[in-house]
């Protein structure tokens, strides 16, 4: 595991908020140590997940990540629980709906609403 923190857990009732820290999520080492944090902060034993990924700091992302987010998505998919997004800036917006990706993901605008879709 990194030593440096690149995410913050929080539980909101049960649910897990993970907010990015970093601005950019582009080079290997930034997303493989992300996914790693990300894996290690959601239950392993077989309840079903439920997650808010925020990504309040974030101005960039690479495809690498967008893999890692399908990668998550199934994983939550499979101990039927539910994967939501929150707070894209309209760049990364445009980064989702140009590669159809915002079909797979639910995106919320802001955390409070991504909460209450629970």
């Amino acid at each position: 595991m990194a030593n440096v923190p690149r995410i913050q857990v929080q539980d909101v009732e049960g649910i897990t908020v993970i907010r990015f820290q970093d601005n950019q999520l582009f080079d290997e080492r930034t997303v493989r140590e992300v996914a790693d944090q990300v894996a290690t902060a959601l239950p392993n034993d077989g309840r079903p997940i439920r997650v808010v990924l925020d990504f309040t700091n974030v101005n960039l992302i690479s495809s690498s990540l967008l893999s890692k987010l399908i990668l998550l998505q199934r994983r939550v998919d499979g101990t039927g629980g539910r994967l939501r997004l929150c707070e894209i800036s309209p760049i990364l917006q445009q980064v989702f709906r140009t590669s159809n990706l915002d079909r797979l993901f639910a995106i919320d605008r802001d955390q409070r609403a991504a909460l209450s879709a629970f």
